[in-house]
């Protein structure tokens, strides 16, 4: 008997230090249940490239070697069994397209939201894929951030 594959884990990057610490939760969890991992980097019309906002048109392959290099923090934890995919539109769109598309097990996103107002603390990108994934989506904290319930710095 055949036992189905577990579809793919698709995370978002854009190079903050979350969105790193996403990656790496994704790698193990792709490696632990032998899923295919699809890293994503949503292109808009703009990009910031080494501290300047550049049109992502022109500047698609400096994009893709930027992301590639992110991807790094994957290949020295020994993962190397992954793809990257840049797709144009905005982060959610790019995401929960490439999520449904694919048929993924899970979306992994880091958290990047801010703010005392419990409800502003998700992110918004966070926030609408959780809202709108056909798929259960994992959002992973930022590092230092209480996980205490009803506690102000979490």
């Amino acid at each position: 008997m055949d036992v189905p594959r577990v579809g793919p884990v698709v995370v978002g990057i854009d190079g903050s230090a979350n969105a790193q610490r996403a990656l790496l939760i994704a790698g193990r969890h792709a490696e632990s249940t032998e899923a295919h991992l699809v890293v994503v980097h949503a292109l808009g019309l703009t990009e910031l490239i080494d501290g300047e906002h550049v049109p992502t048109f022109d500047h698609q392959d400096e994009i893709a070697e930027h992301v590639d290099r992110w991807c790094d923090a994957l290949r020295e934890e020994g993962l190397d069994d992954f793809e990257i995919r840049l797709v144009h539109g905005p982060p959610v769109d790019a995401m929960l397209r490439t999520a449904h598309d694919d048929g993924a097990s899970v979306i992994i996103v880091g958290r990047r939201g801010a703010g005392n107002r419990p409800e502003l603390r998700l992110g918004s990108t966070a926030h609408q894929i959780v809202e709108h994934s056909h798929c259960p989506v994992l959002v992973i904290p930022p590092i230092g951030r209480s996980t205490v319930a009803g506690d102000p710095a979490g």
